[in-house]
């Protein structure tokens, strides 16, 4: 009934609560061991200079700030570093020192660091990768269980994302580096842009509901603030583009997607204008105008299908609404460039985006030619920082692509894991992209198991004995039956592919829950009917 659902529920969200606090826990645990080893100190070139760029702003305020010259970073020629530094790291950390430094009197009684004494800013840059350690946690956690709809899954993902090396090699306290904080920005990013997307099965494609409305706005704000830390904001914004596009070849083109999409580019691009190292740059760099072309193609297509044609339901006709959007998106962008090209308006590919397409020595850029991390990934480097996830991310591929009904978030999650193996494979460095999709996939790997030999079984275990007098209407079948035939073909993949790795432990504990699970399970449910 509907109380006992209610009840499950709030069980499951308990569980999952409580597999998420011990993984917030475990991630700033992890974290913290180098400063608990050696104190709040700052460690690494990079992290240092930050420090010192976040000390500036601290002290002489944000208009200073942006218009330092420091005559003692590329000594002797100095650096304008108000306009080459991506300034969202530091200004997160003042603006955290200032409130915990006016909040430090109500901490007192639950934060060590906020005795008496006032918090230091160095204190609060050693601890800000720790901190966003564990709210890329959540996030990741939280983009899994929108992609998946598995709580399973997603408390899974989150348990992976506390510990994978791609991910904690970058945010180790004291390491305060851009990517810290980066990661979390790139998944609140996904997550908004996913919860825009979610709609119900029964939805015209011409509804845009508000949720496309309000978490369209939540992408673009986190993708500006994405912006604002870390230059790697080019593959998130390419990377939804990507998803975009795939959704449109895939005939899930809706108005929901138009919509969500058009907020995300309009208020995104707003928002990292305003960041000075990138200006108007989204709207000249080759490797960003992509976003550009969809937003215009997405509204010609949705201009097109509400225009030339009242139906979706034929082929041919989506087709040709596809192709009629094409031509006029083709024969602009022809007369856009024709106009733009000769004035130099359009800027070239970056020095290490070409080192994603062609050889890392032959990209024209000495810097980047010569930095053994533009290398191509090997083996050995997925499995040193992906661990048993390099392993788990694929059957997590196969399970979600072949076991649930597709959707967009989903999709999501399959092009999101294919291009970023793709970079990795080019950019060693850039495995630290691909650590959230794998955690992700890897708790997709783990949850469906828990989903269909714990969860489903509780759950029609409980509602077969409490309806076993009642007779099920004809042609209903019984609450074991309709999923039977699926939690077969799911531990039947699982257990394929677990028993072919070397992960022994993890293979008889499966074994043993599948075993339970497919003969011990229905002869009690037998048992229970021939009793009644």
């Amino acid at each position: 009934g509907g109380m006992r659902g209610m009840v499950w529920e709030a069980l499951v969200v308990l569980g999952w609560c409580g597999a998420m606090w011990y993984a917030i826990g475990q991630a700033f645990r992890i974290r913290m061991h180098a400063i608990e080893t050696f104190g709040y100190v700052i460690h690494e070139f990079d992290p240092w200079f930050n420090f010192r760029a976040t000390k500036y702003l601290a002290e002489h305020g944000w208009g200073a700030f942006f218009s330092w010259f420091d005559y003692m970073s590329w000594y002797p020629l100095g650096r304008p570093v108000g306009t080459t530094i991506y300034p969202g790291m530091q200004i997160t950390s003042v603006w955290l020192w200032r409130a915990l430094n006016v909040c430090r009197g109500p901490l007192s009684k639950v934060w060590s660091l906020a005795e008496k004494k006032a918090i230091t800013l160095n204190e609060v840059c050693c601890l800000v990768p720790a901190w966003f350690g564990g709210t890329a946690t959540v996030a990741l956690a939280l983009l899994t269980g929108e992609c998946s709809r598995s709580y399973a899954s997603s408390a899974a993902a989150a348990l992976i994302m506390a510990v994978v090396p791609a991910h904690l090699m970058r945010s180790v306290g004291g390491g305060y580096d851009n990517e810290s904080v980066a990661i979390t920005a790139m998944c609140l990013t996904f997550l908004a842009w996913c919860r825009a997307l979610r709609g119900r099965p029964d939805d015209a494609w011409t509804l845009a509901r508000r949720d496309a409305y309000v978490f369209g706005l939540a992408a673009g704000l986190c993708y500006a603030y994405m912006v604002s830390v870390w230059g790697g904001f080019v593959f998130v914004l390419n990377l939804i583009v990507a998803h975009a596009f795939v959704l449109t070849l895939l005939f899930r083109y809706t108005e929901k997607l138009r919509v969500a999409y058009s907020l995300f580019f309009v208020v995104g691009t707003l928002g990292a204008s305003r960041v000075p190292v990138v200006g108007w740059r989204p709207l000249k760099d080759t490797e960003q105008l992509p976003a550009l072309l969809a937003f215009v193609g997405l509204n010609l297509l949705g201009f097109t299908l509400r225009t030339h044609f009242t139906t979706r339901r034929l082929l041919v006709r989506a087709l040709a609404a596809r192709a009629v959007a094409a031509l006029y998106l083709a024969a602009a962008s022809a007369v856009v460039v024709f106009l733009l090209y000769p004035r130099g308006y359009f800027g070239p590919i970056s020095a290490r985006v070409r080192g994603l397409f062609v050889k890392h020595t032959r990209t024209g850029n000495p810097l980047v030619d010569s930095v053994a991390e533009h290398q191509p990934a090997s083996t050995a480097a997925y499995e040193q920082y992906l661990h048993h996830a390099y392993r788990l991310a694929p059957a997590g591929l196969v399970a979600s692509a072949l076991l649930a009904r597709p959707t967009d978030a989903r999709v999501f999650l399959w092009t999101y894991a294919a291009v970023a193996y793709y970079f990795s494979s080019k950019m060693a460095r850039l495995i630290i992209l691909l650590g959230p999709a794998a955690s992700a996939l890897g708790g997709v790997a783990l949850g469906l198991p828990v989903d269909y030999l714990v969860l489903d079984a509780l759950a029609d275990l409980g509602s077969s004995f409490l309806a076993a007098r009642k007779v099920p209407p004809p042609g209903k079948k019984k609450p074991v039956a309709k999923w039977r035939g699926r939690l077969r073909r799911a531990a039947t993949f699982w257990m394929t592919w677990i028993w072919s790795s070397r992960l022994g432990a993890v293979a008889r504990v499966a074994g043993g829950a599948f075993a339970l699970r497919t003969l011990v399970y229905p002869k009690a449910v037998e048992f229970k009917d021939y009793a009644y």
